[in-house]
């Protein structure tokens, strides 16, 4: 496969302060992306089909397409030598025992969709009708449907209105199971009155289900990141007169000029990510629009460092205030899970590859002939999802209306995931065991966080507060989780399966497992809402950019990532922001062709 021309600052941009005799042109690019993550990628793609305008996307982190970067298993260890994945600490939480917890994003092209777990989930429709619901028209679940269909090409399911059969981005299901426990773990959770669905993308699911997941794994079993289904090097060696990917090089800081009275974004300063090689700052401009696609910790980063943000906190940072603007940063959500431990036979657990050289050796060279395997199993294969308002106290799902399943409204969406997982999801090492987990994880959480400036230098990882436990009432629902997933192991137990506990609740009143909580809790990386959308930049939802994405203020500037979500969805936040990324394409061209 050809690979993609990689260019640098120098390539792209010029040198400031900008010489007098150097052509504007040389420099100008009709859309500048900062950022190309999973959602960068997409819009990159979608806006150069236009053989007319010239795009130029700039990414922290290299290409880096790699054989291991292709490998579903190996690729999904964010650990590993090579990964490139980017982790750091976020804030001490006095409310859950002063802990804190490793922040982590992919910075590379493709971004996160490089190293997580690979699941294709869309959310019910209720997610999209709760943006909708809070005055963002145009992003109900009807309205973005033909988008999650465009990108996709679902090679599991039949094509039908709500599945693609013809889209760049290859995604498929795995019905078969490596690990026995698996096969007892689905009828527990059945046994709970939880319904099984064939498709758990299909908006006509129950609130409540359990299934198999869709995986981002293409026809060769290997990893469909967004860089590699949407710019693959093919593509952008076609394209490369127009198409400019300018890698390992940092946004400093955003240029605004006053255009007509209106506050309007020009261009932005660059430097190379390694210091060593950032002798000068660069300048490139932009003709028509700049678009962040940095992330939901990166793109407010961006904006606070330009002057656009809280004004306190830029003042604090020495930061010259351009646009007084509260919601930058404000308004971060995460998933919060809680995983429960257990020991299971070694063969049974993906620790086999560790433990066993034989086994790792078997299942690579398994994969390389057949691209089967272990190595192709993605980590998590089967979910379920609970309204936990419908537990009773035996942890069973009790409906008096179907009314209270429909998916499609908002107050019913499940605000509890469970996900059975043949590994360790805890953050300690645990040597020389099989390790099975059932990780209770709350997805509709009421707590936020923000994201700040930790100084005004633009390679200064941002201050991250996760806000954890903030609302206290997030702990009833996990409190519902973690006992349903006790009732779980009991019942396989009780099939005769050999499942020991490990790092469990001491008991199952509200205090011990609100402490099992405070102490074993994780953040999922499904970082949201920082840049939200809304009507206004004040009042009683301020918000960063409007229905279209663009920034209320700024002519010129949008945001196009997770960061725009009015509030966190209930599912893996990928194939939602590769939406986001689809519309904001649509949403520029037909911008461009009003002007």
């Amino acid at each position: 496969m050809p690979s993609v021309p990689e260019l640098s600052p120098q390539d792209v941009g010029t040198p400031l302060p900008i010489a007098s005799c150097v052509p504007p042109d040389t420099y100008t690019y009709d859309y500048i992306i900062v950022g190309g993550g999973t959602a960068g990628c997409v819009l990159a793609s979608r806006l150069s089909e236009d053989p007319s305008v010239s795009v130029l996307v700039i990414e922290q982190g290299p290409v880096a397409d790699t054989w291991a970067s292709r490998v579903p298993l190996i690729s999904g260890n964010p650990y590993r030598s090579g990964t490139v994945a980017a982790t750091w600490w976020a804030r001490p939480m006095p409310q859950v025992d002063g802990r804190s917890l490793q922040v982590m994003r992919g910075e590379a092209l493709g971004g996160t969709s490089r190293i997580n777990a690979l699941l294709y989930t869309r959310g019910p429709p209720g997610d999209y009708n709760r943006w909708k619901e809070l005055g963002c028209h145009g992003w109900g679940y009807s309205d973005l449907e033909p988008y999650f269909v465009k990108s996709e090409d679902t090679l599991s399911h039949p094509a039908s209105q709500f599945r693609g059969k013809n889209g760049p981005w290859q995604n498929r299901q795995f019905n078969t199971f490596p690990y026995k426990i698996i096969k007892k773990v689905i009828p527990a959770i059945e046994g709970a009155n939880i319904p099984h669905f064939d498709d758990l993308n299909d908006p006509s699911d129950s609130a409540a289900s359990i299934g198999s997941l869709d995986v981002i794994e293409d026809k060769c079993f290997q990893r469909s990141s967004t860089n590699r289904a949407f710019l693959p090097g093919s593509l952008a060696q076609e394209r490369k007169a127009r198409l400019k990917i300018c890698t390992n090089t940092i946004a400093m800081r955003l240029d605004f000029a006053r255009v007509n009275g209106s506050l309007t974004a020009k261009g932005v300063h660059l430097e190379a990510t390694n210091p060593r090689q950032a002798e000068f700052t660069y300048y490139v401009r932009a003709r028509r629009e700049i678009v962040l696609c940095a992330g939901a910790l990166g793109s407010p980063q961006i904006l606070l460092l330009s002057g656009i943000g809280p004004k306190a906190h830029l003042e604090d940072q020495n930061v010259p205030v351009v646009l007084d603007m509260p919601a930058v940063g404000n308004h971060l959500q995460d998933h919060i899970g809680v995983p429960l431990t257990y020991q299971v036979p070694m063969s049974d657990s993906l620790h086999q590859l560790e433990n066993n050289i034989f086994s790792a050796i078997g299942a690579a060279i398994t994969y390389i002939f057949t691209g089967r395997g272990l190595f192709s199993s993605p980590f998590q294969s089967v979910t379920s999802m609970i309204p936990t308002r419908l537990l009773d106290d035996r942890s069973q799902l009790v409906v008096n209306d179907p009314s209270e399943l429909d998916a499609s409204v908002a107050k019913n969406r499940p605000d509890l995931e469970l996900m059975p997982l043949a590994n360790n999801c805890t953050d300690a090492d645990i040597p020389g065991k099989g390790i099975f987990t059932l990780l209770p994880t709350l997805i509709l959480p009421k707590s936020e966080g923000w994201v700040r400036l930790a100084a005004n230098n633009p390679r200064a990882r941002p201050d991250v507060n996760l806000g954890f436990f903030e609302d206290p009432s997030d702990y009833v629902p996990l409190r519902k989780g973690i006992r349903l997933a006790l009732r779980i192991a009991e019942e396989v137990r009780s099939q005769g399966y050999p499942l020991k506990d490990l790092i469990v609740p001491d008991g199952t009143s509200d205090e011990e497992l609100d402490r099992f909580t405070r102490k074993n809790l994780r953040d999922c990386y499904h970082y949201t809402s920082t840049c939200r959308m809304g009507a206004a930049p004040h009042g009683e939802r301020p918000s960063v950019v409007d229905t279209s994405l663009r920034v209320h203020g700024v002519h010129g500037l949008r945001v196009c990532d997770t960061s725009v979500f009015p509030e966190v969805v209930t599912t893996h936040t990928m194939a939602p922001a590769v939406v986001v990324a689809e519309k904001c394409a649509d949403l520029m061209k037909a911008a461009a062709k009003a002007r």
